[in-house]
């Protein structure tokens, strides 16, 4: 370790580590939707993105374009949709604007688990506001929004 670093090591106070461990903190409780015992997490990713991408009565998107939404392999994105397509929760179409192109979107079954899992997600954090109370809640979001634009400029 050169000089450089062993001096900033010790000018980092004690605030500065809580803060970077409490951030590690929520990491560790994992993605905002709880682990469900039906789906694995890239299936239940992908799934609640194409719900929120392709609402019911849409026609679907491209794998391609989901894979650029998702920022995964088009590869990866087409191994999960055929699992989720052998449960019910997708459904593959020709594009009848590109007989070439298939678009996927969610069936009613699939819609039907994202809202589910999206009213337990809100539960959850009704039960955090209603533990905070109105003046710790609203100061909690300003304060992660003003972390997440900081950190965000980090990217």
């Amino acid at each position: 370790m050169s000089a450089d670093n062993n001096h900033s090591e010790k000018n980092i106070d004690n605030t500065t580590k809580e803060l970077a461990f409490t951030f590690g903190q929520l990491k560790r409780i994992g993605h905002v939707f709880s682990p469900s015992k039906d789906l694995r997490q890239s299936e239940s990713n992908l799934l609640v993105h194409l719900t929120y991408l392709c609402p019911p009565g849409t026609k679907g998107i491209k794998v391609s374009e989901l894979s650029k939404q998702l920022k995964i392999t088009s590869a990866a994105v087409t191994h999960v949709i055929q699992s989720l397509e052998q449960i019910g929760y997708i459904t593959r179409t020709t594009d009848p604007n590109d007989r070439r192109s298939i678009l996927v979107s969610a069936t009613e079954s699939g819609h039907q688990f994202v809202a589910a899992r999206e009213q337990e997600l809100f539960d959850r954090f009704q039960a955090l506001r209603d533990y905070l109370g109105t003046d710790d809640t609203q100061q909690l979001i300003h304060i992660l929004n003003k972390s997440i634009r900081f950190l965000s400029s980090y990217q």
